[in-house]
């Protein structure tokens, strides 16, 4: 809905626009000259090794708009959002993660958060671990504690049509 929302703003501001002798196609242009794209995957791995699960997330984005992922199992939700900056030094990438973690009984136990900056060069890869690189303690869903970790590589890089 909030999509859509800015999609029917953005195309009313590009009518006035329109009317008063501003190019559409101009506009449009720019805005993808400035895109960049901002890939993430998320892995949970087993032991620091074994990769469990991955998923994968690529979203276009602009300057300062962040892309946002929300990973959810048994009691631990993670929420992690990258806001890239581009500027002449090239892209300084801040990341704002939040953790919610749970007992058996559903019932908030801890909550985190964190935010860090990095810069980084086009195409350059971070990697994030929202739990620790070994976290200790940490209960599982199956009771497993600290056996799981999750880790969040992140690539931005500028946009390309046809690349995604």
């Amino acid at each position: 809905m909030r999509g859509r929302r800015i999609a029917v703003a953005l195309l009313l501001m590009l009518g006035a626009m329109s009317v008063h002798g501003v190019d559409l196609d101009d506009l449009l242009q720019s805005l993808l000259d400035r895109a960049l794209t901002v890939s993430i995957t998320a892995r949970v791995t087993e032991n620091g090794r074994e990769t469990v699960q991955s998923y994968e997330l690529t979203r276009v984005t602009i300057s300062g708009r962040a892309v946002r992922l929300r990973l959810e199992g048994g009691n631990l939700t993670i929420i992690a959002e990258f806001t890239p900056y581009e500027d002449e030094n090239g892209i300084l990438l801040v990341a704002e993660g939040r953790i919610i973690l749970r007992n058996a009984d559903n019932e908030e136990v801890q909550y985190r958060t964190s935010l860090r900056s990095v810069p980084l060069g086009a195409g350059e890869r971070v990697v994030f671990y929202p739990l620790g690189q070994s976290p200790s303690g940490v209960a599982m869903a199956d009771g497993a504690a600290g056996a799981l970790n999750v880790e969040l590589e992140v690539e931005v890089s500028p946009f390309v049509a046809g690349e995604g």
